[in-house]
């Protein structure tokens, strides 16, 4: 294997490994997420780029529910977390000076930042604003000779700080970490391009209803900033932050940077086609083991502190990092026994053997070990000591069926993330199992890894081989009184996609569906998809599936479908949405949550609500895309209810939907987005809705016609000149050709036909 791996430019860190990037490592919320963005729905996604057409501002005739709040307009919106375990949100507003780069192009350079804090109710609770500083270094002039004279002439003679590239609130607040008092504190993350070609990154802290300066800003006028009381250079890995046993907030954060050589080698430029790169260039393995990460994990202030103090401190070589050295976690903080723990995992030896230059072939080190090592919490909360350390064989899986596998990946973390720790169902000393993941680089699939997963126990040993050679895995909510699931999609013999779902104590497998389900023998199989959850179902639970086809009933609405599934395979029922017409993709937000039949409408009915995902043409317009909730087809109402449809308006499209559920009041966001201008506006909604839901579905039917210069005779689709692309309503590619495409082979379904320009959706019976 032959891979470059070093970046050159005249201004960078020339040889540091250009396939790393620690911004994948940067800690993120996890709650609140927007559910159309999960992992499961991201090829349905792609749907939307290829049927994205031009959205107006235009909204169809829709169904309202109260808004409780309306937030905006802002640059950006986003939540946050807390120890306390709620989700707080955020809204920031950002000014700008511009420096005139090209007639075309007046570059933007933040010079403040706004962010307003709201509670898990949306109270407002205070303001962080502040001012940008950008740093020049004058003891490290540019060479004229290597740096473009039209930078020198726009950024100075001195290497520099030139603009922000992203500034937003790091996920979590904290009252007690880096002070005793109890204002809530607020951390920026602000990431800044320099001339160096790499962004320096900082760590502002602040508080809510701190002290507060005066200072000019960047166009001379007194304004009020709040006081910086904190920074670190350094950018946030991890996060554990709980209230303790006393009520007490206990917190540590895994901070990080790179570092590297003193040194740099010089690497030939290679030419167009790389030809001038000698096959051994000295130094150059030496180099790229002497660059890392450092990790910095520090508690909280304490009585009579006045800085956060370290606890634990770790290089990490990038030629050691575990799974592909590109985003598995190689340290993670967790809690067991209501005691912190820090994992910390990485290869024993480096995991290529060495390699001399970047057209040098690369090749996995035979008896190597993954190292995990796993702290806890000293008894007095000082500092941390290792309590466990399992070193597990790693080996190159063998090839198979034309498939060359050139390297096998292992780790902890990428599977189900902490839980791949588990101190309590597969050992009974108090030492932890893992979960390992292997995934297998294929010759020629870059993007594509052959995945499977193994229990290991706290001495390396393999006990269970849970599943191998998986296409992907979907986590099944938790349900009290039944073990965690996990379904894992696999083929058969006859290249079927197979559903297995396994129980993940007993590492049973409980139940598997092939994904053309069988409802009835005298009826064609129907297709699954990924888009499945489990729910609670009196003592037992259901599983429910997004089908892949709708269909159109006679006055030719679209009909989304979920059908239901028993605990133990057996069909249930098949749940009926009417979205109206001209749909031209559709998808549905199956999670166990908003599957209880009270989450978005409560009433004695116990009929079943949905949140989808609507683009729906429109004539003139294209596609437009909205957000509806409906209730299924049911005795009392056969075309179903819409509870809410928003889409388009003149605030801008659709950006974001996003649920959160409180105990004490659900909430549901949707956000607007106006391209033009760059901001978002909030719409906010208290669930569960109190319209009684009784408008027509026919009020949302849109404008779209099938005119133009695409034409579909139920056989062939004929566009003539242009180049023709058939897609399933998923998304998913299932014909092309030129001027005239036979699709007669095809399932009978709904597809969307993409020529010209233009966007048809036809069925084929």
């Amino acid at each position: 294997m032959s891979i470059g791996v070093f970046a050159s430019d005249a201004d960078a860190r020339s040889n540091y490994p250009a396939n790393f990037d620690l911004d994948n490592y940067v800690y993120k919320a996890n709650k609140a997420a927007s559910p159309f963005e999960s992992e499961r729905t991201q090829q349905i996604n792609l749907a939307n780029e290829i049927l994205d057409g031009k959205k107006g501002n235009r909204r169809n005739a829709h169904i309202s529910q109260p808004v409780v709040a309306s937030i905006g307009p802002k640059e950006m919106i986003e939540n946050i977390e807390t120890p306390w375990g709620e989700t707080w949100f955020y809204t920031g507003s950002f000014k700008y000076s511009y420096i005139h780069v090209s007639e075309d192009y007046d570059r933007p350079v933040m010079q403040e930042f706004e962010f307003q804090i709201y509670d898990s109710q949306m109270k407002p609770m205070g303001t962080i604003r502040d001012k940008v500083s950008y740093k020049v270094y004058e003891d490290a002039p540019r060479d004229p000779a290597t740096a473009k004279p039209e930078d020198i002439e726009l950024y100075g003679p001195y290497h520099r700080e030139v603009a922000v590239a992203k500034c937003e609130i790091t996920p979590i607040i904290t009252r007690n970490f880096f002070n005793r008092d109890e204002k809530i504190e607020i951390i920026v993350g602000i990431s800044v391009q320099t001339t160096y070609y790499i962004n320096n990154n900082y760590n502002k802290v602040y508080q809510l209803g701190g002290e507060t300066i005066e200072d000019k800003d960047f166009e001379g006028n007194t304004q009020s900033y709040n006081k910086l009381i904190y920074e670190i250079p350094m950018q946030l890995g991890d996060v554990y932050s709980k209230i303790d046993s006393n009520g007490k907030e206990k917190t540590y954060m895994t901070f990080m940077g790179d570092y590297e050589p003193d040194e740099d080698i010089e690497i030939p430029d290679g030419g167009d086609e790389g030809s001038d790169i000698p096959s051994y260039i000295p130094g150059f393995w030496e180099q790229y083991c002497a660059y890392g990460v450092d990790a910095i994990v520090y508690r909280g202030v304490r009585d009579g502190e006045t800085e956060i103090q370290p606890v634990m401190t770790k290089k990490f070589p990038l030629c050691r990092l575990p799974g592909d050295m590109q985003s598995t976690p190689f340290i993670m903080t967790l809690s067991h026994n209501d005691k912190p723990y820090i994992v910390q995992q990485y290869y024993e030896d480096t995991f290529y053997n060495p390699y001399h230059s970047p057209i040098d072939d690369m090749s996995m080190r035979e008896n190597n070990k993954l190292v995990i090592e796993i702290y806890e919490e000293n008894e007095d909360g000082t500092g941390f000591k290792l309590s466990q350390t399992t070193k597990i064989p790693i080996y190159l899986s063998e090839s198979f069926g034309g498939n060359t596998i050139i390297a096998s990946y292992f780790s902890a973390g990428d599977f189900r993330y902490r839980d791949d720790v588990n101190f309590t169902d597969f050992t009974d000393n108090g030492k932890a199992a893992f979960f390992i993941t292997k995934q297998d680089y294929v010759a020629g699939q870059d993007d594509n890894y052959i995945r499977s997963y193994y229990l290991y126990d706290d001495n390396g040993a393999l006990k269970n081989a849970i599943f191998e050679k998986c296409e992907s895995h979907i986590r099944m909510s938790d349900i009290e009184g039944f073990e965690p699931q996990e379904m894992f999609i696999g083929t058969n013999s006859m290249g079927e996609y197979i559903f297995h779902f396994v129980d993940m104590k007993s590492l049973k497998e409980v139940l598997n569906l092939n994904y053309l389900y069988q409802i009835d023998p005298d009826t064609e199989p129907e297709s699954l998809t990924s888009n499945m959850d489990r729910v609670k179902d009196g003592d037992s639970y259901k599983y429910a599936n997004e089908l892949r086809f709708p269909i159109q009933d006679e006055d030719n609405n679209d009909i989304a479908r979920v059908i239901w599934i028993n605990k133990d395979g057996s069909y249930d029922r098949t749940d009926e949405i009417n979205m109206g017409t001209g749909v031209l993709y559709a998808q549905i937000y199956i999670d166990n949550s908003t599957l209880n039949p009270d989450y978005f409408y409560k009433d004695d009915t116990k009929y079943n609500e949905y949140m989808m995902l609507v683009k729906r043409g429109i004539a003139g317009e294209g596609a437009v895309e909205e957000v509806l909730v409906g209730q299924a087809s049911n005795p009392d109402y056969p075309k179903g209810r819409i509870f809410l449809t928003d889409g388009p308006d003149e605030r801008g499209a659709l950006a974001k939907v996003m649920t959160y559920n409180h105990p004490e009041q659900p909430l549901l966001f949707i956000t607007k987005y106006d391209k033009p201008k760059d901001i978002h506006s909030w719409d906010i909604y208290a669930l569960p809705f109190t319209s009684d839901g009784d408008s027509s579905v026919d009020e949302i039917a849109s404008s779209a016609t099938n005119e133009g210069s695409i034409a579909f005779d139920g056989v062939s689709i004929r566009c003539e000149g242009a180049s023709i692309e058939v897609f399933d309503i998923r998304g998913m590619k299932v014909a092309k050709g030129n001027g005239i495409v036979n699709i007669s082979h095809l399932d009978a379904g709904i597809y969307i036909v993409t020529a010209n320009g233009e966007t048809l959706k036809v069925q084929m019976q």
